[in-house]
């Protein structure tokens, strides 16, 4: 039996953009890795993945050069990317009518999250907190 977990686009970006908390998230793909977890995530991710590089170039956080590895090492991680079917997406309205959202981005992640059986991870405190199920899990960044 597989075993996925949902990823949002956020902890791929902590896990390759160098700064002081870094090998919090390493350590953890490593720990999901070795325990046979298949990362996963709705198609969105790949968008959302391309665009913060994108934004981080743009206002001089990153190098071209540097956002293009970047882009590449976050494909390198292997989230198997899932396309919404209607389920999906009515899942996803749901959940922004539910978070009282204006946009349905999140909810791709959390019904995905929902069909699969899945723990979510993210690193957007405010969702975790507005969504306050146990499947949602927020990274925490001590050492």
């Amino acid at each position: 039996m597989t075993t996925y977990l949902i990823v949002d686009a956020g902890l791929a970006i902590k896990l390759i953009v160098p700064h002081a908390h870094r090998q919090v998230y390493l350590d953890l793909v490593d720990q999901w890795q070795q325990a046979g977890y298949r990362l996963c995530a709705p198609s969105l991710w790949a968008y959302e993945v391309a665009s913060t590089f994108a934004k981080m170039v743009h206002f001089g956080h990153l190098s071209v050069t540097a956002g293009r590895d970047g882009l590449r090492l976050a494909y390198q991680l292997g989230v198997e990317l899932v396309s919404p079917d209607e389920e999906q997406a009515l899942q996803a309205f749901a959940w922004a009518e539910r978070l009282q959202r204006a946009a349905a981005y999140d909810g791709f992640y959390l019904a995905l999250a929902e069909t699969l059986g899945a723990e979510m991870w993210t690193v957007d405190r405010r969702l975790a907190n507005a969504v306050a199920q146990p499947w949602l899990r927020m990274v925490e960044e001590t050492t």
